[in-house]
């Protein structure tokens, strides 16, 4: 089912079902969390973020460039795990013969834990997720002006006549706004302070009773409700957004089960993306 979701001005959009499709899209950014499957509306967003190679999550790969190109719109940036980068290449190759006309993008594969520039105020980080293949998840940051911590308790009027006399009393910092995972282990957030300091994080959450209990799900690689029950203390975001959930899970079973078994400290935080 597609969602949508709004906070504090960020707005997201999309969809994302275990095992069959995931893509959510931040216009604001002009990117693209993954695309296993294209929306169409949005194939003028330039950049994609690719976490992995399986095709709920890339499959709309091909579509996206070829959409673009015949809408003659820039290659498109994609984004993609450094292992996945020459199959990805290959396979592109082939649809430019079977399309019969030259497909034009800039594939890249950044450094992980490396500042990548979206804009003049925001970029990106990858961070190494933990799945059954090679995968990776990324962090979205704004830059922010803040004054200095040696100047916080000095009067306004002090900092005022500081910066008059050309003293620089403010650093740039970048700030952690949004986080996503892709498809992963629960490490993912325990080994990155970034990640669980985000404003905003899209997780994965397959699994969430004992039909598939947690040693299943870390056995392919993915999160259980449970695990982020117990290291509800390491999540220090603002909002949480579960995704990716089993099909075998209605949305209402999704809500009753969720909602029913997080401890007070996240439910106000949680929020299901169905």
């Amino acid at each position: 089912m597609y969602c949508k979701y709004s906070y504090k001005g960020l707005n997201f959009e999309g969809i994302s079902e275990g095992g069959i499709r995931t893509s959510i899209v931040m216009p604001s950014l002009s990117i693209l969390f993954d695309i296993g499957n294209l929306p169409v509306d949005h194939v003028h967003h330039e950049n994609l973020l690719l976490t992995h190679g399986h095709l709920d999550h890339s499959a709309g790969v091909p579509y996206y460039i070829s959409q673009r190109s015949l809408r003659k719109l820039t290659p498109p940036n994609i984004y993609l795990p450094e292992d996945l980068f020459e199959d990805m290449n290959d396979i592109l190759k082939i649809y430019q013969k079977i399309e019969g006309f030259e497909y034009v993008y800039n594939l890249k594969s950044p450094k992980i834990n490396v500042f990548y520039p979206l804009n003049n105020n925001h970029s990106f980080k990858v961070f190494k997720t933990h799945h059954r293949i090679v995968s990776q998840g990324y962090t979205i940051y704004e830059k922010n002006k803040k004054l200095k911590e040696e100047y916080k308790n000095i009067p306004k009027e002090e900092i005022l006549n500081l910066k008059f006399k050309g003293v620089e009393v403010s650093e740039e910092k970048m700030i952690p706004l949004v986080s996503f995972s892709g498809d992963t282990k629960i490490e993912y957030v325990l080994e990155n302070s970034d990640v669980s300091n985000s404003k905003i994080l899209f997780l994965e959450c397959t699994y969430l009773d004992d039909k598939r209990d947690t040693k299943r799900a870390r056995e392919w690689g993915h999160i259980h409700l449970d695990e982020i029950i117990h290291y509800a203390k390491e999540f220090n975001n603002e909002k949480i957004i579960l995704i990716h959930f089993s099909k075998r899970y209605s949305n209402k079973m999704i809500k009753e089960l969720v909602y029913s078994k997080l401890p007070l400290s996240l439910r106000d935080r949680v929020e299901c993306f169905i």
